[in-house]
This record gives C-alpha cells, structure tokens and sequence, in this order.
C-alpha cells in the first residue's frame, strides 16, 4: 500500500488533475490528494456495473485495473475531457507495474523462507529459483542478525541498504527481532584461508554497519553450503552457533559455526549425560564450595594457559598466594589445575554446569 501512495506522490508532480487509485469497494487507498485517502467515492457501483473497461461521471473518468486475470483497482483522473483515457491507461500501467514488483518481492521472500525452514520440497527448488533469477550452483552462507524487537525493522532496513546488490546478498525479515542475510560465498572456493577471511569480513561489516547506525546486533554465521538447495543447513547451524555463543560466550557479539569448538561438542550431549559427567567430576557439588575469589583465581589461569607467572602477576598476588588456592581447588574438587589432564576435565566439567544452568534458567525459545 505504502508503494501505491508513493507512486501518486509522484503522478501529482506529473498529471495536471486531480487523481487516485480505489479497491473495489469504493475506498481510496491513495490519491494526489492525501486528505482523501480513506475516503468512499461514491460512483464505485456505477463503474464496477460497468460493460466497459472505461466509466466517466459529471467530473471523473475511472478505469478498472485487472491484476492477471481480475480486476482489483479502479483508477481515476478528474475530468472527461480528450487526453483523460491516456493518461489512466498510463497510470494503471504504472500501477501495474508496482503491485507486480511488490508481489514478486512478497513471493521471493516466502520462497526464500520455505527453503531456509526447510518446507519446499528439494527437488522443486532450482526449478523455483530459477524463476527468481537466482543461480542454485554457487555456495552460500548465511548469516543471522538477531535486535531487539523494537529495533528489527530498522536493522532489516540497514541491512537491505547495505546489501543492493541481489547477486551479492538477498536480506529478508523472519520475526519482527531477527533478519536473514543469505550471502553468496563464491571467494570461500579459493581455500580454507580465503573462506575463514570471507565469513570474517562478512560477519564484521554487517556488524559495524548496524553499529553506526545505533543499532546494537548479535551477528551468527552458519556454515558455508555448496549451493542455494542446502541454504536450510546453513541456517541452522547459524541458530546453533546464536544459542551456543549465548551460552558459553555471552559477550561475543559475532559467533561462527565452524569456531564454536567445545561448547558446540557440549551443546549436542543429552541432558542426562551432563548430569552424570557432572556428578562424576563435582561430587557432592564440590564446585560450589569454590568462594568467588577462587573462581577468579581460576579463570584468570585458564585464560593465561596453566601460566603461574602471568597469572600471578595479572592478580597483582605472590606466586606462593596462587600456590595456596590452587591448593584449595584440589583439596574440594580433587583435581590439580597445574597437571593438564584435570585442568582440561575441570574446564569440561564448568561448561558442562553452564550449559546446566542455561537450561534450568531458560524459560522461552527465544535466543537471545
């Protein structure tokens, strides 16, 4: 509707009369006059009786408009005089035009929505495609971009001004918080270096272009596909990497697939058998008797790899004071973060208990 009002923005800069475009009912949906959008032309039911394409009254010419094999606008000029019938015949044609290209758009986006959600049958989707002008046979990647609700029509915006170019990147809507960009991934061909610098650039743009805006955005990339036909895998494991991100590494603003690691590995086990690692590893929930200082004490070794220089150092602590908490980690949990092979079970065992957490705490589906 919003098009169709534009274009009479525009016929009223062009047409010397007075003009509009009506459903069926009589109702003006745009007019030169935006006063009298709204409004019922009461003359509908003389021109819709109409044999003929063309009605006129004491001050109008109208002229229905079939779109394919229906009429589903009636468009008018003010005045009966020579000229008028041209210029409706242009104006119709024009509106054409627009609800044409709008419906191919609506159609191209649901097309693409079905085959991101799986639900076209794979057989029919180059067939489809082909009708959109899309190339099937070049790989692909996509991206998801998760905002806030009251934030997503303006990234879909961004993003849609960002992308133009069709053969680069196609940007749909899929919830009123989440935008798709679905990329072409030609350059990933030249090799895991190239591939690992094409999601990099990729993902890190979109991210920046939303952030100058001041539109604050997660930005997930699925894994690259080898044509349009698989897009859905691509998709999903793009929704997998915006979930696992949150939960093992909430500060992170960009998450790709291929860079989850561990936490991709934990977030596939089942419930129960987190539950018996943990037992296993955390008996009698020795985890928790860990004071917040400690845990610092931790995290602050694990980021320095097991190095008790710089982690002494970055805690502005004697080394014989990290001695002693880690002294203290082994007397409650039983192992020795200093040896390799219970610094890894630990790691393990503490995203295990956040991965835990996350699904006692987590109420909805929503993901970020």
């Amino acid at each position: 509707m919003e098009e169709i009002k534009k274009l009479m923005r525009n016929a009223k800069a062009i047409l010397e009369q007075n003009a509009g475009v009506m459903d069926l009912t009589g109702n003006i949906i745009a007019a030169t006059e935006p006063e009298i959008e709204g409004t019922t032309d009461s003359s509908i039911r003389a021109v819709m009786t109409s044999n003929d394409v063309f009605a006129s009254t004491a001050d109008k010419t109208y002229m229905k408009v079939a779109i394919g094999d229906q009429f589903k606008y009636v468009v008018y000029i003010e005045g009966i005089e020579d000229g008028v019938r041209t210029n409706l015949q242009l104006l119709a044609e024009w509106l054409k035009t627009t609800v044409k290209e709008k419906g191919t758009d609506a159609e191209k986006t649901i097309f693409f929505r079905n085959v991101l959600l799986d639900n076209e049958i794979r057989e029919e989707i180059p067939m489809i495609a082909r009708e959109f002008k899309i190339d099937v046979k070049i790989p692909r990647v996509v991206m998801v971009i998760r905002t806030s609700a009251d934030k997503g029509s303006d990234a879909l915006e961004i993003l849609q001004n960002f992308y133009t170019d069709s053969e680069v990147a196609n940007v749909i809507a899929m919830d009123e918080s989440t935008s798709i960009v679905i990329m072409s991934a030609e350059e990933t061909l030249a090799g895991d270096e190239a591939k690992d610098s094409f999601i990099r650039n990729a993902s890190e743009s979109v991210l920046a272009c939303l952030n100058s805006e001041g539109c604050n955005a997660y930005v997930a990339v699925g894994s690259v596909v080898k044509g349009f036909s698989d897009i859905s895998k691509s998709y999903s494991d793009a929704m997998t990497a915006l979930k696992v991100s949150k939960i093992f590494d909430s500060e992170s603003f960009i998450s790709r697939y291929d860079k989850l690691g561990l936490g991709r590995l934990i977030y596939q086990l089942p419930r129960n058998l987190c539950e018996m690692f943990i037992d296993e590893v955390f008996p009698n929930e020795a985890y928790k008797q860990l004071d917040d200082e400690t845990r610092v004490t931790i995290d602050t070794f694990f980021a320095n790899d097991l190095n008790g220089s710089e982690t002494s150092r970055e805690l502005f602590v004697h080394r014989n004071t990290l001695v002693y908490r880690l002294e203290k980690v082994k007397a409650k949990t039983g192992l020795d973060l200093r040896l390799f092979d219970d610094a890894v079970l630990f790691k393990m065992a503490t995203m295990v208990r956040t991965y835990l957490d996350y699904l006692g705490e987590s109420n909805d589906k929503m993901i970020r």
